[in-house]
């Protein structure tokens, strides 16, 4: 049995000899005026609502195709002690990253987090997750890649990290593509996804780890190093299905999944299938609920209830980067 305070002095970073890493910081819940959170329409026409022509005869109906995807990011790095993230533009929270993007009719979103245990070496853990993102959105934009492959999609963005100026670290990734009426996944690690329709949840990822608390990740070591686990990026899970309008999509690092339970999040995207609240407020509203939590001591966390389920002793929420993408397809 290893004691909760032992158990969170581990970083993520996994190596074949485990290694102790520095211990998680602490700090306060905040309020919503500090939260960050960015928000993109998708849509290739107007978002408006058209006006509505119910009752008249020659009015056709309702088409269930997806017409639109509507997307918003929300987000706290784990240390607040500056006040809120303020590197928004870039696509960081902490040592998360993440990216919206579109080519014509193609939606793809991704998320990755950055393994803290680097920082013990005097690497910024965010530097590799940033880069990774921000080489998968300048292939979307290009155009450059197969919709229904975004395992394919990180494989480039991982190579194309490798290049001059390399970063070293190490992250977990997931994409995720809206094409024609479908959505392909590819997930590395424990980031995740989960598709609800109708107040229910069709879809979830399946995390993949090596051993507890030590999640598959593409890393890019020092030049002539060894002995750091590096996966690739065919060996994410892959999964595709029909989507249809009215779906909801929430793509998070494991900052959420480990602080909020299914319910719990099934619970606040009611709002938002009921239409009483917008993307971005049901963003915003999840995104703080996951912060607070995460810094609950008498939170019966999801993290706290898998590391019982291994052994460990790890009460209250886990204090971590909080990253998450919402989308609606509409």
């Amino acid at each position: 049995m290893v004691a909760g305070v032992r158990l969170l002095a581990y970083g993520r970073l996994a190596v074949r000899a485990v290694f102790s890493a520095s211990a998680l910081d602490l700090g306060s819940t905040i309020g919503p005026e500090a939260i960050s959170s960015g928000r993109r329409g998708l849509s290739s026409g107007s978002s408006k609502p058209k006006p509505s022509s119910e009752g008249s005869p020659s009015s056709p109906a309702p088409s269930a195709h997806v017409e639109n995807v509507i997307a918003s990011c929300a987000g706290f790095p784990k240390d607040m002690l500056n006040g809120p993230s303020t590197v928004l533009d870039k696509g960081v929270f902490g040592d998360d990253a993440w990216f919206i993007s579109r080519f014509k009719n193609t939606f793809v979103v991704g998320v990755a987090d950055g393994v803290g245990g680097w920082r013990k070496y005097g690497i910024d853990p965010s530097a590799f997750s940033r880069r990774l993102m921000k080489e998968c959105e300048k292939r979307v934009q290009k155009g450059d890649f197969d919709p229904q492959k975004p395992e394919s999609l990180l494989d480039y963005a991982f190579r194309a990290s490798a290049e001059a100026p390399r970063p070293v670290g190490s992250s977990t990734a997931c994409v995720l593509v809206v094409h024609q009426e479908k959505l392909y996944s590819a997930n590395l690690g424990d980031s995740g996804f989960m598709v609800v329709r109708n107040g229910k949840i069709v879809s979830k990822s399946r995390e993949q780890v090596h051993y507890f608390n030590a999640p598959f990740q593409l890393t890019l070591p020092p030049e002539g190093y060894q002995g750091f686990i590096g996966d690739k990026a065919d060996m994410a899970d892959k999964d595709e299905m029909a989507v249809k309008k009215g779906d909801i999509i929430l793509l998070a690092t494991d900052g959420v999944w480990d602080n909020l339970s299914e319910q719990q999040v099934l619970d606040q995207l009611k709002a938002l299938d009921a239409g009483k609240s917008n993307v971005q407020e049901v963003c915003n509203a999840l995104a703080l609920t996951a912060r607070r939590l995460a810094f609950d001591s008498k939170h019966n966390s999801p993290f706290a209830m898998k590391a019982r389920e291994h052994g460990f002793l790890a009460p209250g929420g886990k204090p971590d980067d909080i990253t998450l993408v919402l989308l609606l397809i509409a």
